[in-house]
């Protein structure tokens, strides 16, 4: 049986082993990649942060539960510790245990999935039970973060026993009844004379009688590239909307949203997004932008920036008007960023991580509000003196969804 230690990073010896994860399972390592010092509890990145990072990815987890994530503490919450790259987390105690079973469960294949995770967490809390919490009635330690994390976001206590918590138990249910694996599928067929992909879910198998009345089986599948791929749904539009328009919204919120719901970047048509992505400095501390979007065929990149909706974005003056500080302030963040580039180590440096060479990627902030701007001319002139720096608003991204979603919809009449 492969056993995971708390000594080497955690994708080193799933190389080592044969072993890779699935999709949004790695997407998840990404997200949550830091590295905590949650001693003496535990040592090492925890399960939680994974189990906490699966669920804003849009998983099985996310589609059988609703947390109240205002409930969750620092043993849950990722993005309060100390962030790191993917290939530098080192498993914790818990988290190696969680997956030995998960490797296990993976057998005789080498992905192990969304689905195996889930299940190893369900098995590693039943076979090693729970603990009395010495001092204190009626509680109980459970054996992983994860299920404290579950407890927590469904209303219960961290502590409350297994045994007291119905919609615990019946989320156990449910995740053993799912799929393993959370790759994306993709469907085979042709335009006109093209063949193409298209993003889509396996449905159910089903029996179709022809005309001689014999059955023929057949597989009902759904495309997902009208509705998600190519556009939002109105739900994620509006909690858009709401976020832009609460005023004690955080950039840290923005950041969250955008990580969980990437489709909002498709107006600069970059398949891949990374969120926080490291880059490395001898001297100095990392620099490390809000995002990073990629299009590796076409060889392409994209910084961006987030600052606040509520951010003034023009300063006017008798004869002369101007950004603000803190677009001139971003200016100055993306033009760093953009230095990093110029130097051949890094670029190599990065390339070994996300398998292309960036030189001299584009520069783009989103900021305020587009009502600032007194018309098209004035914005165009304005924009002009940032020389190369795209300025998009939270006005821009929502009409841009909007409109790819009035597309689909006229499509479907």
């Amino acid at each position: 049986m492969i056993r995971f230690n708390q000594r080497t990073p955690l994708l080193s010896q799933l190389r080592r082993h044969g072993l890779e994860f699935d999709q949004k399972l790695m997407r998840a390592v990404e997200v949550s990649a830091s590295c905590p010092d949650l001693k003496p509890e535990d040592r090492g990145f925890p399960d939680s942060y994974l189990t906490l990072a699966l669920y804003r990815l849009n998983t099985t987890l996310t589609r059988l539960i609703d947390l109240d994530e205002s409930r969750l503490n620092l043993f849950h919450e990722y993005s309060s510790a100390p962030k790191c790259e993917p290939a530098e987390v080192k498993p914790s105690a818990r988290l190696c245990s969680i997956l030995d079973v998960a490797t296990a469960l993976a057998t005789p294949g080498k992905t192990i999935g969304v689905g195996h995770y889930l299940r190893a967490i369900i098995n590693v809390t039943r076979t090693n039970g729970e603990e009395p919490a010495i001092g204190f009635t009626d509680q109980v330690l459970h054996s992983t973060f994860s299920i404290e994390t579950l407890m927590w976001g469904l209303g219960y206590h961290a502590w409350t026993p297994l045994a007291k918590a119905p919609k615990v138990q019946e989320l156990f249910a449910a995740i053993e009844g799912q799929e393993t694996a959370e790759d994306i599928p993709y469907l085979l067929t042709t335009e006109g004379n093209r063949i193409v992909f298209r993003a889509m879910s396996i449905l159910d198998p089903y029996l179709l009688a022809g005309a001689n009345g014999e059955a023929r089986p057949n597989l009902a599948v759904l495309s997902h590239f009208r509705e998600q791929y190519g556009s939002v749904t109105p739900s994620e539009l509006m909690e858009l909307e709401d976020l832009i328009n609460h005023p004690r919204a955080k950039e840290l919120d923005l950041q969250l949203f955008f990580e969980k719901h990437p489709q909002f970047f498709r107006r600069w048509d970059k398949r891949d997004v990374f969120p926080h992505i490291y880059l490395r400095r001898e001297d100095d501390g990392p620099l490390v932008p809000d995002f990073l979007l990629i299009d590796p065929e076409a060889q392409r990149a994209t910084i961006l920036d987030l600052k606040l909706p509520s951010e003034k974005l023009i300063r006017r003056q008798k004869n002369r008007d101007r950004f603000s500080a803190a677009v001139l302030e971003a200016q100055a963040q993306l033009r760093e960023y953009r230095d990093w580039f110029e130097v051949r180590s890094n670029r190599e440096q990065l390339k070994a991580r996300l398998g292309i060479e960036i030189y001299r990627p584009q520069l783009g902030v989103i900021i305020g509000s587009s009502s600032e701007f007194r018309d098209a001319f004035d914005r165009q002139k304005l924009s002009d003196s940032l020389q190369g720096i795209d300025i998009v608003t939270y006005d821009d991204i929502v009409a841009s969804a909007q409109q790819r979603l009035s597309i689909i919809r006229s499509a479907r009449t």
